[in-house]
């Protein structure tokens, strides 16, 4: 056998490996009938693969119940619990931080209130204590977070480093990326991330094209075509927060003028709403005028892509019983054809969601892809 026989005996153990393990944290756990099955692979090989991923502690071989004569099945699940991940969101008003096993399950979900005021360096230790209360939360260490995923408010560029905030002063020309002592830190817009999560985990999962209304104490947009985020070539897809014709931040003014000046900020939109809800024609005027300037902008995106689909995410879709009417409704005026709508079932949680998605597909990336050889023996320290 010569030196390219034992190359590409080595790499097709590689990729028998990453076929077993793909079918395996598919579904949970499996025979090992199964796992043939779904392999495509012949039974000698899968059982030589399994052997191999169980002692590198990818997989753990499951006690089988005994029922009846013979010997039982035996059965295999991916170690989740090896790793985790943090979905970090960081806003004007808040700082929030999901904690996913490396399956995506979500194991804790802590906030911090912050102010537009807040300086830098504080809202950057802000985020390192959610961080830590989330693992605190879920009983893990710290040092078991192998990757940190962020959302944040703002253009970032490719590097992790935002380039423009127009929310929060002092925020344009943060490196978050280099922030974090995670191993791998990931670093996104928050729309873009409220959208991914949408497609990995709400209602849009077999959406092939999709504009995604982020609304909220921020707002903004993303699009997705052919069932994928698109970011564009500068990561500002669908930003339209420069445009004068797009109003975002006055249409919030409506709702928090029927709300009683000595309501704090961050809970005025809700109160607004709660409002609207009990029948107060005041309130249900400010959502009219809010949606109106919602559609405007969601208008332009769907004038463009001619989506299937409009989801109506972030913190307001909570109040989508009242929103999404009036939302449609002038939808209808500006749009020759308007797409089905949705709202989202995130809510709040969206942005961190999105950005666990994005840590845990960087993950992947580095542990899974096949041209990276072998996978290593999974420890606390994998990545």
């Amino acid at each position: 056998m010569g030196p390219s026989d034992g190359g590409d005996q080595s790499r097709l153990r590689q990729l028998n490996e990453r076929a077993v393990l793909a079918s395996v944290r598919g579904a949970g756990e499996l025979r090992v009938a199964q796992i043939v099955e779904r392999s495509g692979l012949g039974r000698t090989a899968v059982e030589e693969v399994l052997a191999s991923l169980v002692a590198r502690r990818w997989l753990v071989e499951e006690s089988p119940a005994i029922r009846g004569r013979g010997r039982p099945a035996r059965s295999y699940r991916f170690r989740a619990e090896a790793g985790y991940v943090a979905g970090l969101d960081i806003g004007a008003f808040s700082i929030r931080a999901v904690l996913t096993d490396l399956d995506g399950r979500m194991l804790a979900d802590v906030r911090r209130s912050v102010t537009p005021q807040t300086p830098r360096k504080k809202r950057l230790a802000t985020a390192d204590q959610v961080i830590a209360d989330c693992a605190r939360e879920a009983g893990v260490p710290v040092s078991r977070v192998w990757a940190v995923g962020v959302g944040t408010t703002g253009l970032v560029d490719p590097a992790g480093t935002v380039v423009r905030a127009n929310a929060i002063p002092d925020w344009a020309g943060t490196d978050l990326a280099g922030h974090f002592p995670a191993q791998l830190v990931v670093v996104d817009n928050d729309s873009q991330l409220a959208a991914l999560a949408e497609l990995r985990r709400g209602g849009a999962q077999h959406a092939s094209d999709m504009v995604f209304l982020h609304a909220g104490r921020r707002t903004g947009l993303a699009l997705v075509l052919d069932g994928q985020l698109r970011r564009g070539a500068y990561g500002a897809a669908a930003d339209m927060s420069a445009l004068r014709g797009v109003a975002w931040e006055a249409a919030l003014e409506h709702l928090h003028a029927v709300v009683p000046a000595e309501v704090p900020t961050v809970d005025k939109a809700e109160r607004a709403f709660a409002a609207a809800r009990d029948g107060n024609s005041a309130a249900r005027a400010a959502v009219r005028k809010y949606a109106r300037a919602m559609a405007v902008a969601a208008a332009t995106a769907i004038a463009i892509v001619d989506p299937r689909l409009l989801v109506l995410g972030g913190a307001f879709s909570q109040a989508a019983d009242i929103l999404m009417e009036p939302l449609a409704a002038e939808l209808e005026r500006l749009c020759p054809r308007v797409p089905e709508l949705h709202a989202s079932s995130l809510g709040a949680l969206c942005v961190a969601l999105g950005a666990a998605s994005l840590a845990q597909d960087a993950i992947d990336a580095r542990l899974l892809t096949a041209g990276r050889g072998p996978l290593p023996r999974l420890s606390a320290r994998s990545i």
